[in-house]
């Protein structure tokens, strides 16, 4: 039976192998991608998402590399004020020192981390940074601070509905119940664990939380029980990335044959384990593997050989400042001085043993405990004493909806019985109901007339606003448009005509006037196009997911020549934020309002385009320093049928039509446009836009 047991562990490691070389193939081929991608990449914050993706990809094989892609990346974020980023590589860099066994540098950096994402209101974040530090802390003395900090994140995922720590925060609070020997109570935090594990489909946490249930259940005398939980742990191994788990099961059935005095099934587990960690140089669980190897020598009542073993693991311990499990350590030595019958040494270990236990200061873990299950108790009233409002809500809901039917029924009586009385009369009122059937057709008469009416009154309005927009359009054409023409034709029959004009002083003014009045005609005829495809409908809408930053970006490039020569500063916000809505319309809204404002800048001034949330929506800020406008102007500012044109502060011309073509656009896209200004003060332009769903 036991020689079947181990022919099925060998079956499954052969298989764990195979499926673990497959999957680092596929991390290699993504490692690849990442490192040709960030070649070529040079946005910062992408730079630094990349060098994130990496160092998580290395964690799993490689922790020097994993290492060296977090400092990376932890430094370029300081750089360039990215604060995700910079808590982010934080916390990688302490699960990397964790792997390591240097517990210290990984508490600092998390600490920092937390303070970062504080900072941010990142709490998807600060749960996983809450929980870490917790099971960081409880590798010392301070095992109450350790205990804190996971009940906080415990806490902050039920009230914020996440569970990507939960069932770790369950099994953590587990074993401060293992340690205190209150394994039942134990079993319960690991049994809820476990419970989310599955539903999530979290194969990792699943392997650990059941070698921890078959844990509890061998200290509870149930063996038939705890290898149950120990053989549904390993026939996940398999599908498991992280490789210490696969350590973590093995040393669940060392404890177990060791446990049933099964010392052959116990050695063959030990030698497998001692190989695999030696491979690996598992620092963090090399404690352990020489504790196990000192509780065999010691069944083997090799005492001398299992007390080098134990010293080992007392020294590495120490040396770790690895508190937690010293005191058992100190009582297993104390075991084997007894085979060797010196027993004031037995004492001794037995003495340090207690002085450890009581170092992490169990009176003080009960009564956190207490006051937790406590807050557990006062939590799940307040929730039941919620659920019996809510039930006696939709009682009421029930009682008001029977009250409601059984009024429907007593007016149906009613009408019916109206209705009978009605037939009766009805002989006698029909010249009545003759006459009441011409006033109603009088009446219906009257109200079509004053349909049509209204009907007209508003075809004429929509007839007032068309003979604007022609007038408008026409208006363009004949004065606004011809104006470059003319430009344009003058400067070069003077270049064609006069030979000496291209050797004058004046040529590259006349280069420059050709150059603008260029410009200006393109931009016009462009609007021009653009308002045409909107008011015959051919344009497409076409909304999507993106990045409102990058527009700004590209905006600011695109003007900042022109800015120059007015000395005027674009500030734009750095802030990440998708909205869904057509790429090529919000382009052509904010490239027009950034224009208006350099237009109408005074020089040495600034321009700020800035964004906040509202509701559901992104509202978009364009605000400048410049001339500002009189109330009369902002109130015709968005209408066709008015003109509202002037020069810029550097004698540009402008035709209203861009601000037009703003208001018809952010409709399309569902949103707003508003402005708030004051003469010889500024202009803020705002519009809105949907925020992305993804």
């Amino acid at each position: 039976m036991k020689t079947k047991k181990i022919n099925i562990w060998l079956t499954l490691l052969c298989l764990f192998l195979f499926v673990f070389s497959t999957a680092l193939a596929n991390e290699t081929t993504k490692i690849d991608s990442l490192k040709s991608l960030s070649k070529g990449n040079t946005e910062a914050e992408d730079l630094v998402d990349i060098y994130i993706n990496l160092s998580d990809l290395y964690g799993y094989f490689d922790g020097d590399s994993s290492l060296e892609y977090a400092k990376a990346a932890l430094e370029l974020s300081q750089k360039i004020n990215y604060k995700y980023g910079e808590g982010t590589a934080l916390f990688l860099i302490s699960y990397i020192y964790d792997q390591q066994g240097e517990w210290i540098p990984a508490i600092a950096n998390l600490e920092q981390a937390i303070e970062i994402f504080t900072t941010t209101n990142d709490t998807l974040s600060l749960i996983s940074c809450y929980h870490n530090l917790g099971v960081l802390y409880s590798y010392g003395a301070d095992q109450v601070k350790a205990l804190q900090y996971i009940i906080k994140s415990k806490v902050l995922c039920e009230e914020s509905n996440q569970t990507h720590v939960l069932s770790e925060a369950y099994s953590n609070i587990g074993w401060y119940y293992e340690y205190l020997k209150e394994y039942r109570r134990s079993l319960l935090y690991y049994e809820k664990a476990l419970e989310i594990d599955i539903e999530t489909g979290n194969i990792d946490n699943q392997s650990l939380t059941q070698t921890s249930i078959g844990f509890c259940y061998l200290k509870l005398h149930q063996p038939d029980e705890a290898l149950r939980h120990l053989n549904e742990a390993l026939k996940l191994v398999p599908q498991i990335e992280d490789k210490q788990r696969e350590v973590e099961v093995t040393l669940g059935f060392i404890y177990y044959y060791l446990e049933i005095e099964d010392l052959s099934s116990a050695k063959n587990y030990i030698d497998k384990i001692t190989t695999k960690a030696n491979e690996e140089e598992f620092a963090k669980l090399a404690v352990e593997i020489n504790f196990v190897l000192g509780k065999y020598y010691v069944k083997k009542k090799s005492f001398k050989t299992a007390i080098t073993y134990l010293d080992k693991a007392i020294e590495q311990s120490i040396k770790l400042e690895k508190f937690d499990y010293l005191s058992d350590y100190y009582n297993e030595k104390g075991e084997a001085y007894v085979g060797l019958r010196q027993f004031e040494k037995a004492y001794q270990m037995t003495a340090q043993g207690k002085e450890a236990y009581e170092r992490l200061k169990p009176d003080e873990i009960t009564q956190a405990l207490g006051e937790f299950e406590h807050e557990e108790i006062v939590r799940s009233e307040r929730k039941k004493l919620l659920l019996e409002q809510q039930l006696a809500s939709e009682k009421m809901k029930s009682d008001q909806f029977r009250f409601r039917v059984k009024a429907v029924f007593a007016i149906a009586f009613l009408v019916i019985l109206l209705l009978v009385l009605s037939f009766f009369f009805f002989i006698r009122k029909k010249h009545t109901d003759e006459l009441k059937a011409n006033y109603n057709t009088i009446s219906s008469q009257k109200l079509m007339l004053e349909n049509n009416l209204v009907k007209l009154a508003e075809d004429e309005k929509k007839l007032k606003k068309l003979n604007a927009t022609k007038d408008k359009f026409f208006s363009i054409i004949a004065h606004d448009l011809k104006n470059p023409f003319n430009v344009l034709i003058g400067i070069s029959d003077m270049l064609k005509n006069e030979k000496d004009a291209k050797d004058s002083e004046d040529f590259d003014l006349l280069i420059e006037g050709m150059y603008q009045a260029a410009t200006s005609g393109y931009e016009l005829l462009e609007n021009l196009l653009e308002w045409s495809r909107a008011q015959t409908g051919s344009m497409k809408f076409e909304p999507q997911s993106f990045f409102i930053h990058k527009i700004f970006e590209t905006n600011k490039e695109l003007y900042f020549e022109i800015a120059k020569t007015k000395d005027i500063t674009i500030e734009i916000s750095k802030k990440k934020t998708m909205v869904f809505a057509d790429y090529d319309m919000v382009n052509f809204i904010v490239r027009n309002l950034l224009n208006n404002s350099i237009k109408f800048s005074n020089p040495n001034s600034k321009i700020e385009l800035n964004t906040y949330q509202k509701d559901k929506m992104l509202v978009v800020t364009v605000k400048d320093n410049g001339i500002g406008m009189s109330p009369e102007m902002v109130e015709n500012l968005f209408k066709i049928e008015m003109s509202v044109q002037r020069e810029g502060t550097s004698n540009e011309k402008g035709t209203g039509l861009g601000l037009i073509l703003c208001h018809e656009f952010i409709k399309i896209n569902g949103g707003e446009i508003w402005v708030e200004s004051e003469k010889d003060k500024g202009s803020s332009f705002y519009f809105s836009l949907p925020l992305s769903i993804s």
